[in-house]
């Protein structure tokens, strides 16, 4: 619901902020205080087009901001939602536009920067404005098509066929890949079986190349490694008089006569029996190196050309060989798929036939479902436009064939013929002002529970009513606020006293500049302003009426 709206330098309006109710809210003043200034501003901060006529006289620019509670977003809402990137803060949405003197605007929703079409198309969720204005969801036939399945109850079927006919698009478009550029395909599979073979030639072998690197390193240093390892055996074993193990084996004689003496030398003699031991498999070790190594230089080309080969593959396939190993996997799957893909033309082909059966199947019962109830809305809605004063007006829902889709094989509109002997017309035909909001009041009374738009507002609801049509044009608003937030600019005082919350907008002059202000009333203030609407007086009798009508529509 709408929760408050904050409006600065906007027309007539220096600044002002309303906060709005639950239930039914009605806005009432004189002729040219500014209502309708209320709901152009309304209107602008969700989406509609400015100028720079929006801007005050002697400002540089307007601001118009919206407090939105939303505890449940509708799908339609949530999927706008998510795909502008906005974010609901605790169940709160606040949306804003700034207009510039020079007819320039910016637009935010929940702290994001919109462009205006985004804007437009949240507040269609948001606010079903009517009157004359641009937030009608009702005269869109889309919405009318949601609404009416609201109405047949078939919201689950669509959801399911909607499901089905995206797996089909899906589907459809693997077949179709499957069956294209055939030659072009058939050219890549070539390629690939070409580079399967080269990689599977070279016979690769995971951590190979590590491998390579070392034993190439191993060959290139072989006469320094075997210098280098000769000396230190010689340091360890075979220096005459100064080898290390020579003088090892004359410590551990001096610490076994230490030993012998006292016990204490035990750990001494083990450690270094210990450290001998460590020293002869060194040795014996790098006696190894010296006899295993030498230079090969047919193994040295060898291994060059295996580097020079795999850097090769690296450079075409991967930067790894287990990278060129994948790519290897890939391309044979690849190819396993276009050598089968008559197989699984065939199959896919099945799969879609059945699937294409089955939505079929599903669309044209949501089809029959939704032309019995559509003759059911018919007859309600029209009861409820002569209810409302319409007495030649009827409403009739004319159903064309399509092609399936996610809503099915159905296009619905709605059509209102006025008058008694006129040709029925789309609901965006029919005239604006009182008539198109009487409309539309009716409709969305007996769709009420179908509608998901959480705030309506009427303007000039009672152009042309009075009597008896008031008091029932005061139910039917009265009904609708009980399931939504109804805001509604009157005249009628049977309306304003039917609301939960009761507005009027006056202007006031100060140091010569006009402004419209808005004040909410009191229960005890509302008697003044009802007799006003009733004789433009504030007679005892008119006060009186006033009050009775005020126990009246809240007994």
């Amino acid at each position: 619901m709408l929760e408050l709206i904050r409006i600065q330098n906007y027309a007539l309006i220096d600044e002002l902020e309303v906060e709005f109710k639950p239930g039914l809210n009605a806005i009432t003043g004189e002729t040219g205080a500014g209502k309708s200034i209320i709901i152009g501003a309304l209107n602008l901060v969700l989406g509609a087009r400015a100028t720079s006529e929006a801007v005050r006289d002697g400002a540089d620019r307007a601001r118009i901001e919206a407090v939105f509670r939303i505890p449940k977003p509708s799908r339609r809402l949530k999927n706008l939602l998510d795909e502008f990137e906005v974010a609901l803060e605790g169940g709160e949405l606040i949306v804003s536009r700034t207009i510039t003197g020079d007819g320039k605007s910016r637009a935010h929703a929940g702290g994001t920067l919109l462009p205006l079409s985004a804007l437009s198309q949240i507040g269609d969720e948001l606010v079903d404005l009517h009157g004359q204005h641009d937030h009608q969801s009702l005269l869109l036939p889309d919405r009318q098509l949601d609404l009416l399945d609201g109405f047949a109850g078939v919201e689950g079927d669509v959801a399911s066929l909607a499901d089905n006919v995206s797996e089909l698009r899906k589907l459809e478009k693997t077949i179709a890949d499957l069956e294209s550029d055939d030659r072009e395909r058939a050219r890549r599979v070539e390629l690939l079986k070409f580079e399967v073979a080269e990689i599977n030639a070279a016979g690769l072998q995971a951590g190979e190349e590590d491998e390579v690197r070392s034993r190439r390193s191993l060959i290139t240093n072989a006469e320094q490694i075997f210098t280098t390892a000769a000396r230190a055996y010689q340091h360890l074993y075979e220096s005459e008089g100064d080898a290390a193990i020579d003088k090892i084996d004359a410590a551990l004689a001096a610490i076994a006569e230490l030993h012998a003496i006292d016990p204490r030398f035990a750990a001494l003699q083990e450690a270094l029996a210990a450290l001998r031991a460590n020293a002869q498999d060194i040795s014996t070790e790098l006696r190894g190196f010296t006899e295993a190594v030498e230079y090969d230089p047919q193994e040295l080309d060898d291994l060059n050309r295996r580097l020079s080969q795999i850097a090769d593959l690296k450079r075409k396939f991967g930067d790894s060989i287990d990278a060129i190993l994948h790519y290897r996997e890939e391309a044979a799957a690849e190819i396993q798929r276009f050598e089968s893909r008559d197989q699984q033309l065939v199959d896919l082909q099945k799969e879609h036939a059945a699937l294409l059966k089955t939505a079929t199947e599903r669309a044209r019962s949501i089809s029959g479902k939704r032309r019995a109830a559509a003759a059911k809305l018919d007859k309600k809605i029209t009861a409820a436009l002569q209810e409302l004063g319409m007495k030649g007006g009827a409403l009739e829902t004319r159903f064309e064939d399509a092609t399936l889709s996610r809503n099915g094989i159905d296009r619905a509109e709605f059509l209102l013929a006025a008058n008694v002997g006129e040709r029925p017309k789309p609901l965006r035909q029919v005239a604006s002002g009182g008539e198109i909001s009487r409309v539309m009041l009716a409709i969305k009374t007996v769709l009420a529970g179908a509608d998901r738009i959480p705030t309506l507002i009427f303007d000039e609801i009672d152009a042309g009513v009075g009597g008896a049509v008031a008091n029932k044009v005061a139910q039917r608003l009265r009904d609708l606020a009980a399931t939504h937030q109804t805001i509604c600019i009157t005249h009628l005082p049977q309306i304003a006293a039917a609301a939960a919350a009761h507005f009027t907008v006056a202007k006031a002059t100060t140091k010569g500049r006009t402004s419209t202000r808005v004040q909410f009333l009191a229960p005890g203030e509302r008697a003044k302003e009802l007799a006003r609407l009733l004789d433009g007086s504030l007679s005892d009798v008119s006060l009186k009426h006033a009050e009775e009508l005020l126990r009246a529509s809240h007994a």
